[in-house]
C-alpha cells in the first residue's frame, strides 16, 4: 500500500494549495483506490462503481460505498458535502448531465463542486504538438465525450451550477489573459456551485428539450409574456 500512495497526483497536489480539502468533508465520485480521497478530511466519502476498489478503500479505513455515478447519486444524503470531488470521470459517462444535477443536491449551502477535465485546446497547432508528445485529450477507447473548455462550462450551467473559477495546474494566468489560456490548456479544473439563477437556466433547458414552454415571466402590469 505504501508504494501505491507514496507519490500524490500532480491534479491533488495542485488542489490541496488552492481549496481547503484537507479539513472538509468531500464527496468523492470515482475514488478508485481512494489516492484523493485519503487526503480528505473527516465525513468524507467515496463513491465507486467497482466492487474491488471501494473494498480497498474500506480496509485501509476510508468511508466508501458501491455506487454507479452514470446513474446519477440518488441514494446519497442531501447537503452533506462542502465539495463533490470529480476527476477524470464526466469524458466517461453517457449522462454526464445527469451526474452533476444530482451531485448538486449533495452539497451543503455554499459547498463548491470541483470538476477536472481533459480538454481540447483550441488551437491546432497546440493539440498537434500535444499529439507528439503523447498528451491526448480523448482516448477513443474510454472517452465517451470531447469537452473543450467552453462546453465543460456549458454542461455545468446547463447543469444547474455557476461557474465561479477555472484553474490550469501548474500555470499561472495574468487575470486579464486567463480566459484565453483556459481555451488552450489540455487540463484544467473547474469550480462551481448551486445557484437560483442557474437552476432556473437548467429547469427552462429541461423543459425546452422537452417541447414544453417555459415559465411565463410577470411583466411590470401583470400580463405574462413567454420568455
Amino acid at each position: 500500500m505504501g508504494a501505491r500512495f507514496a507519490r500524490i497526483p500532480k491534479r491533488l497536489e495542485f488542489a490541496l494549495r488552492r481549496w481547503p480539502l484537507q479539513s472538509s468533508a468531500v464527496l468523492d465520485v470515482g475514488c478508485a483506490h481512494g489516492h484523493c480521497l485519503a487526503h480528505f478530511g473527516p465525513g468524507s466519502l467515496g463513491i465507486d462503481n467497482m466492487e474491488e476498489h471501494v473494498d480497498f478503500c474500506r480496509a485501509i479505513g476510508l468511508e466508501a460505498t458501491l455506487a454507479d455515478a452514470g446513474n446519477g447519486l440518488g441514494q446519497l444524503p442531501s447537503a452533506a458535502f462542502d465539495f463533490v470531488w470529480m476527476s477524470d470521470i464526466v469524458e466517461h459517462l453517457d449522462a454526464p448531465r445527469r451526474l452533476l444535477r444530482s451531485a448538486a443536491s449533495a452539497l451543503k449551502p455554499g459547498g463548491n463542486l470541483l470538476l477536472f477535465v481533459t480538454v481540447l485546446p483550441r488551437s491546432r497547432l497546440l493539440r498537434a504538438a500535444l499529439r507528439t508528445a503523447h498528451v491526448d485529450a480523448f482516448d477513443a477507447h474510454a472517452h465517451h465525450y470531447q469537452f473543450t473548455y467552453e462546453t465543460a462550462r456549458h454542461l455545468l450551467e446547463r447543469a444547474g451550477l455557476r461557474v465561479t473559477s477555472v484553474a490550469a495546474p501548474g500555470i499561472w494566468l495574468p487575470p486579464g489573459l486567463s480566459s484565453l489560456v483556459h481555451a488552450q490548456v489540455p487540463r484544467l479544473f473547474l469550480e462551481a456551485r448551486p445557484t437560483p439563477e442557474a437552476e432556473r437556466l437548467a429547469r427552462d433547458a429541461e423543459r425546452r428539450n422537452r417541447g414544453e414552454d417555459s415559465e411565463p415571466r410577470p411583466t411590470p402590469e401583470g400580463f405574462n409574456i413567454p420568455p
